[in-house]
This record gives structure tokens, sequence and C-alpha cells, in this order.
């Protein structure tokens, strides 16, 4: 039998109130357990919640090692990275990848990005504070990719700054004209062994919680339609949608005449409005 119950969000931000259509058997396992954020009741698959998860934040060069060593092994077959470097060879890309994160994170830093972590980096997500940019030439520089850069020529200068970045900003401007005001998600991995226990969710919802804390969106690009399928859930909406390298390469990042092309798509949460 399906019931119709309503569930108050006991999250800060959370004003509303949803709906969720579910067994009496589900109902009376969920009875007084409290929900942390919207969370959807019929996903068994989610173990944990952001109030079980201990997440720890830091600012500054502290994590970045760590942090780029996660990264590294976590988007190796990612298909914005893997087109991003399409001129090197894989063995290339593999030594690469820890190079070109730790410059990544040096500049996240730079910017004022925060890197919420949990269990000794086995999830780490790095957030850009509103008004910041990861790719600010002025700290690329210090961060060491003028010369990772020069590593994959003009090539991989044009699709890293003339046309992810434009295209990207696009899709940003779509969502909130000429406002700065909104928090950036650069980077959210789990390493693989440590998949499936609701840390990534931890995460986003700690980034959740300081955007709403600030009445600002959340904005991110996602790159896989696994990861396009977590954030619709926790609240995302896509904005638009983008393909790169389109007629050079597949949907993998893989070099292909006339291939399609690698779809990211652009997300935003909006925080909750106050009365």
């Amino acid at each position: 039998m399906l019931i119709l119950i309503r569930v108050r969000a006991q999250h800060p931000g959370a004003a509303t109130l949803t709906a969720k259509p579910i067994s009496r058997s589900t109902f009376v396992n969920c009875a007084g357990a409290p929900v942390t954020y919207w969370i959807d009741l019929l996903d068994t698959r989610l173990k944990r919640t952001m109030a079980e998860v201990k997440i720890k934040t830091t600012t500054g060069k502290a994590s970045v090692d760590q942090a780029a060593k996660l990264y590294k092994d976590a988007f190796r077959d990612d298909p914005v990275i893997a087109y991003m470097l399409c001129n090197l060879t894989r063995e290339e890309l593999h030594t690469y990848l820890y190079k070109w994160m730790t410059c990544l994170m040096i500049a996240s830093a730079m910017n004022g990005g925060v890197f919420d972590e949990t269990e000794d980096f086995s999830s780490c997500l790095v957030t850009i504070p509103p008004g910041e940019r990861p790719d600010n030439v002025w700290t690329w520089i210090p961060a060491g990719m003028i010369g990772f850069v020069a590593k994959l020529g003009l090539g991989g200068f044009r699709r890293m700054l003339l046309e992810f970045e434009p295209k990207t900003d696009a899709m940003k401007r779509k969502a909130f004209g000429k406002s700065k005001k909104f928090w950036y998600v650069f980077f959210n991995a789990t390493r693989e062994d440590c998949r499936g226990r609701g840390l990534s969710t931890a995460l986003m919802q700690k980034a959740q919680e300081r955007a709403a804390k600030d009445c600002v969106p959340l904005w991110l690009e996602a790159t896989t339609a696994k990861s396009t399928k977590l954030y619709l859930k926790l609240g995302f909406e896509v904005v638009d949608s983008i393909l790169l390298g389109e007629g050079q390469v597949d949907s993998e990042g893989k070099k292909q005449a006339g291939g399609d092309g690698v779809p990211v798509r652009g997300m935003v949460w909006w925080p909750p409005k106050t009365a």
C-alpha cells in the first residue's frame, strides 16, 4: 500500500515541505528518524547522512597534496580530463595528472578555496567562494600552471582557456546573469573503495549548508551521467549543457574524427528562500 507523507527536512536552510510516496513498511522503518536534508527516502543506497560523517574543513595549501593524490586517481578516466589532455598518451596522462591536479589545488587555495574532506581524504570536495576564480591568471603563474599548459602545447591552451572557460562562463551567465555571487564546486570525488557510503553526499550537503548561510547558490559542471544523477538527487537542476571537442573526440574524450564530443552539464543549487 502506498501512502503519502510530508517530511520537514531538519536542515537549517530547508524551509519547505516535501511530499514522498512510500510503502507502509518503509514508513514504519523511518518513523522517528531525523531527516538531515532533502534525502530521497526511496534511495536505499544512501547509508550515511551529514550528521554521521565527520568532516574536516581547511583552507590554504595544507590540503593540496592529499587532495591532488585523491583526484589524480578519481579523475583519470573522466571524459573532460581526457579531452583536455588528449594530446598525451595514456601513460603520459597518468604521469602528469598528479602534477596538474597539484597546480589546480594550489590555484584553488590561492583563490580562497575551501577543502572539505572526510576519513583521511577518502572523499574530498573543493569549493571556491563567491567572486573568486580558480583560473585567475595571476595565481596560475605561481601555481605552476603556465609551465604545465606549455607542456600541452597550443591545443591544450585552446581547449582549456578558449573553449572550456568561455562555454562554461556562458552557462553561468544563463543562470546568474552578471552576478558573481555563487559558490563554485570545483572538484568532488571519493576514493573508489569508499564509494556507495554517502561520503560525497555528506560533503555536498556541507557545501549547501555553507551556501545557504551566505544566501547564495552553488554552481558546478557535471561531466558524467552518474554525477549528474547524484546532483539532481541533492536538489541541483540542469541550467544548460555544452559539448567539448565536437567533431574531434568521442563522448569519453578520446580522439575520434567526427565524434560526438564530451557533454558537460551546468548545474545550480538554489538556497531555500527565507520568509
